[in-house]
């Protein structure tokens, strides 16, 4: 099956590149990049003739999303919809990722029921995005804060946080906000078996609920530097925008769409990573 994969160099997009068994000659890649807002999109999306497309590309920077507000609409929704409407036309299957950050964080645990509440422009650009998608018959994987080493060029909070403990550089992490972060390796594996599937809807991927002080004093007691980690608060970093407090995602449609599907618990994989 030929699957395109949108946002491909990026952190999640290069972890479903080493999926190649099941990408196949299908998979985006050099010979593949293009810009989704390009006049030129449906007659790319043409040449290469995908069967499915899974859509991680993304404005994804909560700041620049503030600051460029006409710009994340571009990307995450209008280019989006774009997307899905061609996929619709084409009979091509689309798994939209999408965000925890579509909620609130008062609420917690969210399902695939709950009613979105995005307090941030890039939480909104990208429920735009969702509802676009929906609409035409698609299917949207919500996907919690990921988490673990970046392949590639870049780092990822990982490995920012790796970096300044073993530089011996203390980190206050915050005890008052939870996510149920899963790694980058487990989402890419759920998003090539839902692409393979035939589930449309919404679905939530997400591990349990873990704040960024609990993963810090993990990492903290394998790298031998508890002393390194401390409790820092939300209120002691003010942001433009409100810090949605708890984000944890679970999920009704698992066992429907990927039966026997679990997201590992990110403390399982540390030593693994730090290895």
């Amino acid at each position: 099956m030929k699957v395109l994969v949108t946002g491909a160099s990026g952190k999640l997009g290069s972890y479903l590149m080493r999926h190649d068994g099941l990408l196949g000659g299908g998979r985006s890649g050099p010979d593949h990049q293009f810009d989704l807002c390009d006049s030129e999109l449906e007659r790319r999306l043409g040449e290469i003739g995908p069967e499915v497309v899974i859509h991680t590309a993304a404005l994804s920077a909560v700041a620049d999303c503030l600051h460029e507000p006409e710009k994340a609409d571009l990307v995450n929704h209008q280019a989006s919809a774009r997307l899905g409407r061609w996929c619709a036309d084409k009979g091509v299957r689309l798994v939209y990722v999408s965000t925890d950050m579509v909620f609130d964080g008062e609420t917690a645990p969210y399902d695939e029921e709950a009613v979105p509440a995005p307090v941030s422009e890039y939480g909104r650009s990208k429920l735009r995005g969702e509802r676009a998608v929906l609409e035409q018959g698609h299917l949207v994987a919500r996907v919690a804060l990921m988490v673990g080493p970046a392949l590639g060029v870049g780092q990822s909070y990982y490995d920012q946080l790796v970096a300044n403990l073993r530089a011996g550089r203390p980190a206050s992490l915050f005890q008052d906000e939870w996510r149920g972060m899963i790694s980058y390796e487990d989402a890419a594996e759920a998003l090539v078996r839902l692409a393979l599937g035939s589930g449309t809807g919404i679905v939530h991927l997400a591990g349990p609920r873990l704040s960024r002080l609990e993963m810090g004093r993990q990492l903290s007691l394998h790298l031998a530097v508890p002393e390194l980690v401390s409790a820092g608060q939300r209120s002691d970093y003010p942001s433009p925008e409100p810090r949605p407090r708890d984000l944890t995602m679970v999920s009704r449609r698992w066992e429907e769409l990927l039966p026997g599907w679990r997201a590992r618990k990110i403390e399982e994989q540390i030593p693994g990573w730090l290895s």
